[in-house]
């Protein structure tokens, strides 16, 4: 024990000493972030506004007198002399918003208490454009409806007879851990496994490259104790950049502006002890599956560009089944409790929602100590053949 714990001080100074590894390992996932939600929220509150303050040019066709005058001219701009070829044309060049045509009869069907049709072109990709033209057209419809309740001598209760209300009871600490529970987990996940990608790099294939792997060979020590002082120290970076993630969403809880303030309480709430010691007994068995993996994954390049290239696209296979737990449907259960990284971040998200089940936990939490027990085996096993250590 005493020679894996020489290794490890030994590697983890070396790993300190190295910028590009402080850099990606703790710098970054502690900046990010606290950037990152400020970014959105800067960027959507911006967009609001400026879609709420937006003048939209609309033309409209074979239109009745009574609807023109409804329309308000601070939100609308009325664009005359269009027909419907060259209407389309300029929505399709940006030139106007929407164009909208009453149909041959309308007057008359509305005349006759019938339903008359009112056809409407625009862009979807051109935001609020949707909602502000139906939301037009449902206010002279109302103005229509009145009238015609008044014309048959009928009530509005009379035509409408069922008000359905509804309650929402679920907690503010539920809805929005399953909002953004699902987006947490894969940041950590993401940033542990980029913690221990590049020291895994630098400890096994590195050293091969620089010629000290056959100086560190030669101490009296087992090859088991030599690559368990590397695979702690790995892990231990990917811990400390989940962990600094974590640290991150604690400023960007503390101190990000625009946030709602309910909002803001409800993760506060979320962000506590209970929710960081769960975390950890997950993200810690997950570091050491990650070093080991990486480990045994690199340790036969010959060189460090040649291990970059291998475990650089191993992180699309992380990224999948963390990106998985973000689609909706997709739920903590028996089966998805057994498939590896899926779990975790699926089980994270039940956390922050407080709706965890301590079986699929403990399940959780054993299939990844299982999982860390395997690729650290794994590795030794390809760190004992001399092909693959020695270049």
């Amino acid at each position: 024990m005493n020679t894996i714990f020489t290794v490890f001080k030994k590697e983890l100074l070396d790993t300190l000493r190295d910028r590009r590894t402080l850099l990606t390992a703790i710098l970054l996932p502690a900046l990010l972030l606290p950037f990152l939600m400020y970014g959105i929220t800067k960027v959507t509150k911006t967009m609001v506004e400026k879609e709420k303050a937006k003048k939209l040019k609309i033309a409209i066709l074979d239109s009745p007198d009574d609807f023109i005058s409804r329309i308000d001219t601070a939100k609308f701009e009325l664009i005359s002399g269009m027909d419907l070829e060259k209407g389309r044309d300029q929505i399709l060049s940006d030139s106007l918003d929407a164009l909208m045509a009453f149909a041959n009869g309308y007057t008359k069907a509305i005349a006759n208490n019938q339903t008359g049709n009112v056809n409407v072109w625009y862009k979807s990709t051109n935001l609020s454009v949707r909602d502000k033209m139906t939301t037009l057209i449902e206010d002279y419809e109302e103005g229509i409806l009145d009238q015609r309740i008044v014309d048959l001598g009928l009530s509005k209760s009379a035509i409408d007879p069922i008000e359905m209300r509804r309650y929402d009871i679920a907690p503010k600490k539920e809805q929005i851990g399953k909002m953004a529970g699902g987006f947490l987990p894969y940041l950590f996940i993401i940033f542990c496994f980029m913690g221990c990608m590049y020291p895994a790099l630098d400890l096994i294939t590195g050293e091969k490259e620089r010629g000290t792997i056959e100086t560190l060979l030669t101490v009296p020590a087992s090859r088991f104790s030599i690559l368990m002082g590397k695979v702690i120290t790995i892990a231990l970076i990917g811990l400390a950049s989940a962990g600094m993630t974590i640290l991150g969403l604690f400023v960007a809880i503390k101190f990000m502006p625009d946030i709602p303030a309910d909002f803001l309480e409800a993760l506060g709430n979320i962000v506590n002890t209970k929710f960081v010691i769960m975390l950890f007994a997950m993200l810690i068995p997950l570091s050491i599956f990650f070093a080991g993996s990486l480990s045994a994954i690199v340790v036969g390049a010959k060189s460090f560009k040649e291990a970059q290239s291998i475990a650089t696209p191993l992180s699309f296979i992380v990224i999948i089944p963390a990106a998985l737990a973000l689609t909706p449907g997709i739920e903590l259960n028996w089966t998805t409790a057994m498939i590896p990284i899926l779990n975790m971040a699926l089980a994270t998200k039940e956390i922050v929602a407080g709706t965890i089940q301590n079986g699929h936990y403990i399940v959780i939490v054993l299939s990844l100590i299982v999982l860390a027990i395997l690729a650290v085996l794994i590795s030794f096993r390809q760190f004992s053949k001399e092909g693959m250590v020695l270049k």
